[in-house]
């Protein structure tokens, strides 16, 4: 029995192939001046070009902070019903203060 693996030619070109792109002497200051654009660029123009996505993102939060307070003031309604409910069975019958307080 042979093991070894049968010559394949495409396994040996691929072996041997290597990728050597040419360099582009204008690359690092092309890389510059575009960060020098976008850093001349406004607070405005900045959010005029991104307008979607601060869209979005305003709704959302707009959106989390009305459900927060929406949750909140459902608490704070519920917690003010039982006080009332509370308040008005012991000015009806003071035994239920003493069923309270137990």
């Amino acid at each position: 029995m042979d093991s070894s693996p049968p010559k394949d030619s495409l396994s040996d070109a691929l072996r041997q192939w290597r990728v050597r792109p040419a360099l582009n002497p204008h690359f690092r200051p092309a890389v510059w001046q575009r960060i020098a654009q976008r850093s001349r660029e406004s607070w405005a123009g900045y959010v005029q070009a991104h307008r979607v996505s601060w869209s979005i993102a305003t709704v959302v939060v707009i959106g989390a902070a009305g459900w927060t307070g929406h949750a909140a003031a459902r608490a704070k309604i519920a917690a003010d019903r039982d006080a009332m409910v509370v308040a008005y069975l012991v000015g009806l019958d003071p035994r239920v203060q003493a069923k309270l307080q137990q």
